[in-house]
């Protein structure tokens, strides 16, 4: 008898977003049977050949490739009965109204459903967004941060893939951004939404999104989780303990907390004030 593949899975929701990441180890294992679901599906492969069926032909997915399942489409995942070597893949099932809500702020208009004729996009930033937006998602990282993340990943692949996608529109208004960073000081330690902000300065979050970019020179959610640093460097000095000083300032936990700060400060909290971790 052939010893079945171990499969793990990592699994995390974010306001109706599911996030998933898979580890399969060496071994038998059984095809998925043709389906098709409500969500877009996307899947990134980190280190083993995919294949799938759909719109009438098998498609060969290389590692570091995205692919793209259109929401309601028949397809197959591959019909292989047996892994020779371990895999690992990151996946996204995302409900069109959020795909429909970027759309709809991008031109203005009703909302509708953006269509991607290329299954299989070979582009390193769209992976690179996707990335990223999976590792804050799993992270637990603060509503803005994932966010951000979010409207960059569906506004790259709008504007670059989507057929029916609007054409680019200018980007202005630096006192709007100026008025976020203010609302953002004030606010730092909140979990603020990107709505809530992008209405505070009166721009869609599509164009917000872009404008805080292009005219800060880092995202919303990086803006806020420096500020929420700077607040939690007064309280450390002050003598606060770190696992009062991370949920005062807005972190999820204290080893959230910790990971942020020794990536940003370059030490870890207990090295900068001798208290332990």
């Amino acid at each position: 008898m052939k010893l079945a593949a171990d499969i793990s899975v990592r699994a995390c929701e974010f306001d109706g977003l599911v996030f998933e990441q898979y580890a399969y180890t060496p071994g038998a294992i059984e095809p998925i049977p043709k389906h098709s679901h409500e969500a877009y599906q996307f899947a990134l492969s980190f280190d083993h050949q995919g294949e799938y069926t759909y719109r009438g032909e098998k498609h060969q997915i290389p590692p570091g490739r995205l692919s793209i399942i259109h929401s309601g489409e028949v397809h197959a995942p591959s019909d292989r009965t047996h892994l020779f070597e371990p895999a690992h893949f990151a996946m996204a099932n995302i409900h069109p109204k959020w795909l429909n809500q970027v759309m709809a702020e991008i031109t203005g208009c009703s909302s509708y459903d953006p269509f991607f004729a290329s299954v299989l996009p070979k582009d390193l930033l769209l992976n690179r967004l996707f990335m990223t937006l999976s590792t804050v998602s799993m992270q637990q990282s603060s509503r803005l941060v994932q966010e951000v993340a979010l409207w960059n990943f569906f506004s790259c692949l709008i504007g670059r893939y989507a057929l029916n996608a609007p054409s680019d529109m200018p980007l202005t208004s630096h006192r709007a951004i100026l008025r976020a960073c203010e609302y953002l000081r004030a606010h730092c330690r909140r979990d603020v939404s990107l709505k809530e902000l992008a209405d505070v300065v009166g721009l869609s979050r599509f164009h917000f999104c872009r404008l805080f970019r292009q005219q800060v020179g880092v995202s919303a959610g990086a803006y806020q989780l420096q500020l929420r640093l700077t607040e939690a460097k007064k309280m450390m000095i002050k003598g606060r303990s770190l696992a009062e000083v991370a949920i005062a300032t807005g972190f999820y936990d204290q080893s959230h907390f910790s990971r942020h700060f020794k990536r940003y400060v370059g030490t870890t909290p207990a090295k900068y004030t001798g208290q332990p971790d």
